[in-house]
C-alpha cells in the first residue's frame, strides 16, 4: 500500500520517527495520513484521536503513538547524540518487509493465466503452494492449452525444484513420468542473491503502469534483455498476503509467473513477454 503524504497544516497529520536503542531517532520530513498508516500496520487501535497531531515512533516492529514528546526528546530518550538525522521520505512497506514485521499467511494460490506463443495460445490456470515449494497444473488445466483432442491421456504437471515433471496416463502406453529441467533465459534458478542483483541491474522500471486486476492498485512495467540480448518485459504488481522471506528471490510457477522479491518487497509477476511470447496472469485467488 502506498502512503499519502499530508500537508503540514492539516489537522491530524502524522510525523514518523524511526528509532533504535542507543542510536537515537531519524525524522521523516513528510507527514502521513493516520488512517492509511493504521491500515498498513493492521493497528486500528494505534491512534486514539485521529484529529490530533502525533508522532509515530517505529522501533523495528514496535509501533507507538507519541503526542507529548518532541522528536529531539525522543532522540535523546533512545540514546541519540547531536542533531536528529532527517530523511525526505519513507517507504514503510519496504521497512516492514525487511524487518519481517508483517508475517504473510502465504495461502495456496490459484493463478489463472493467458498464454500466447508460437506453440499454443490459450487460457488456463495452476496452483502454487509455498509450503511445498511447488506449482501444480491438473489435467483439466493442461488440456486447456491445446486444441481439443491433440493431447491424449490424463496429464498432471508439477513445477518443483526447477524441474517440469509430468505424470501421464496414456490409454495405449500406460503410465509414465517425465522430468525436464526448466528455466528462464535471464536467471540461474536457485541462486537467489545473484538473481536479485541481476534483476536490479538488467531490468529498469519504465513510466508505464496499468490497473492491477480488479483492484485500485497498479502494476508497473520493467524492461530489459534476456541472456541472448533479446528484449524482455516484466509487469510487476502487489503481492498482498503472499511474501517471500528475506534472502529468497523467487516463487515462480508455470511460464515463470508467480512471485519475486526485490529489496525485501515481494511482487507478483503479472506478465513476462518478448516479441514472440507472452504469459500473463488474469486472476489470482486462494485455492487448495
Amino acid at each position: 500500500m502506498s502512503l499519502t503524504a499530508c500537508s503540514q497544516t492539516e489537522k491530524g497529520n502524522l510525523i514518523i520517527a524511526i528509532c533504535e536503542k542507543d542510536k537515537g531517532c531519524t525524522e521523516v520530513m513528510k507527514t502521513y495520513n493516520k488512517t492509511e498508516v493504521a491500515q498498513t500496520l493492521k493497528r486500528p487501535d494505534l491512534f486514539s484521536n485521529p484529529k490530533e497531531n502525533s508522532i509515530l515512533v517505529i522501533e523495528k516492529c514496535d509501533f507507538t503513538s507519541e503526542n507529548k514528546k518532541t522528536i529531539p526528546q525522543l532522540h535523546a530518550q533512545y540514546g541519540g547524540k547531536g542533531e536528529v538525522k532527517k530523511i525526505a521520505d519513507f517507504d514503510m512497506e519496504k521497512y516492514l518487509r525487511q524487518n519481517q514485521c508483517l508475517l504473510c499467511p502465504n495461502p495456496t494460490k490459484k493463478i489463472s493465466i493467458s498464454i500466447s506463443s508460437s506453440e499454443f495460445n490459450g487460457n488456463s490456470y495452476f496452483y502454487y503452494n509455498w509450503n511445498k515449494k511447488e506449482a501444480y497444473m491438473p489435467n483439466d488445466a493442461f488440456q486447456r492449452l491445446y486444441p481439443s483432442g491433440e493431447i491424449e491421456g490424463i496429464i498432471d504437471a508439477i513445477f518443483k525444484d526447477y524441474q517440469f515433471i509430468t505424470y501421464i496416463n496414456h490409454p495405449e502406453v500406460g503410465k509414465m513420468k517425465m522430468n525436464k529441467p526448466i528455466g528462464l533465459s535471464v536467471f540461474s534458478f536457485g541462486k537467489d542473491k545473484e538473481n536479485e542483483a541481476l534483476f536490479k541491474r538488467t531490468f529498469k522500471k519504465t513510466k508505464n503502469k496499468r490497473p492491477h486486476l480488479n483492484t485500485p492498485d497498479f502494476e508497473y512495467e520493467y524492461q530489459g534483455k534476456d541472456d541472448e540480448g533479446k528484449p524482455l518485459t516484466f509487469w510487476l504488481g502487489p503481492s498482498y498476503d503472499f511474501c517471500l522471506p528475506i534472502g529468497k528471490f523467487d516463487a515462480l510457477g508455470f511460464f515463470n509467473l508467480g512471485y519475486i522479491s526485490v529489496d525485501g518487497i515481494t511482487y507478483s509477476v503479472m506478465e513476462i513477454s518478448n516479441p514472440d511470447f507472452k504469459a500473463q496472469i488474469t486472476a489470482i485467488e486462494n485455492g487448495n
